[in-house]
């Protein structure tokens, strides 16, 4: 028995080697074009973050001598200071914050929510809010009847709800989680009743707990949305100290427009009392980087979810 064991395991690695050996030419050369078109993707998809990133840390004087840059030769952080040292910038931060973590425990509740009510055909006025909903995803009422309902109907012009309430429940998402939802075997539901659970109970300790991954996927999107959006606030929002951090960017890369406390900094001088001439491009790739950073710390941290999430709730329509 032995000698028949070891002899199959030899006959095995010779097939593998045969395999390997086999490969032929057109093989060999379309996985070499493959790799060389990746790296040459990397490379283009890369390079405007590491440009980013390069003129951010670049000083007035070497910028002004080329603006194109790849490696400055003496980095500085004047840019980082400058843009951290503007209340109204800190301020904004916070305000972005708090729309995203709000607006996105917000959509995914209400969301989820609605899915789970609607994942079953047999719900009395089913077809009517499925009608309702879907017919949502394909015809809208327009911006100008948005802004009326939000600003006169509502009166949350100037409110930072305004930026959060409207983006509550996303069709998309809804029709996501409830192809998720109706994957789960009904079992586990009527086994919870028959241990006396409620809906309530039976959607928070069972239902979520198994859709971590869906959930999770779908808050990253709403988040990246919510963090990413300079249109709604530009709509509703008169005051600047409720701006978020996007509008401010926004308005300072396109129009120039600084924060007044910006503006007074503009007389900074060095310790020998000479005036600092900081990189006007540089800061704005500084707001830009600043910008990106949260949500490229939180995505590692849900990547691990992203495939199961999204193909899982796909699978059923």
């Amino acid at each position: 028995m032995a000698g028949k064991h070891k002899n199959s395991k030899i006959s095995a690695a010779g097939s593998h080697g045969g395999n390997a050996i086999k490969q032929s030419m057109g093989s060999r050369i379309f996985d070499v074009f493959n790799i060389c078109l990746f790296i040459l993707l990397a490379i283009v998809i890369l390079f405007p973050f590491w440009n980013i990133i390069a003129i951010s840390l670049t000083g007035n004087a070497e910028y002004m001598a080329s603006s194109f840059i790849l490696f400055p030769k003496k980095p500085t952080l004047e840019a980082y200071k400058y843009i951290f040292s503007t209340a109204l910038f800190i301020r904004a931060f916070g305000v972005t914050f708090l729309i995203t973590i709000t607006g996105t425990a917000l959509s995914v509740l209400v969301t989820s929510m609605l899915a789970y009510g609607l994942k079953k055909p047999n719900l009395h006025g089913y077809k009517f809010f499925m009608i309702y909903l879907l017919i949502t995803m394909f015809f809208s009422g327009g911006l100008i009847p948005t802004y009326y309902n939000i600003t006169k109907t509502l009166h949350l012009s100037n409110n930072i709800l305004a930026l959060i309430l409207p983006g509550a429940v996303n069709v998309f998402n809804f029709v996501i989680m409830r192809s998720f939802f109706v994957q789960l075997p009904d079992s586990l539901e009527e086994a919870a009743r028959i241990d006396g659970a409620n809906e309530y109970t039976i959607l928070f300790r069972i239902i979520y707990p198994l859709s971590i991954p869906m959930l999770a996927t779908i808050a990253m999107f709403v988040a990246v949305g919510l963090w990413n959006s300079w249109f709604s606030a530009q709509l509703y929002m008169r005051d600047e100290n409720w701006y978020p951090l996007q509008l401010i960017i926004r308005n300072y890369i396109v129009r120039n427009s600084k924060p007044a406390d910006m503006q007074l900094m503009e007389g900074l001088r060095d310790a020998a009392g000479n005036r600092l001439y900081l990189n006007e491009t540089g800061i704005k790739m500084a707001c830009a980087v600043v910008s990106t950073i949260p949500m490229l710390l939180i995505y590692p941290f849900i990547q691990k979810y992203f495939e199961s999430g999204v193909t899982i709730g796909a699978v059923k329509g």
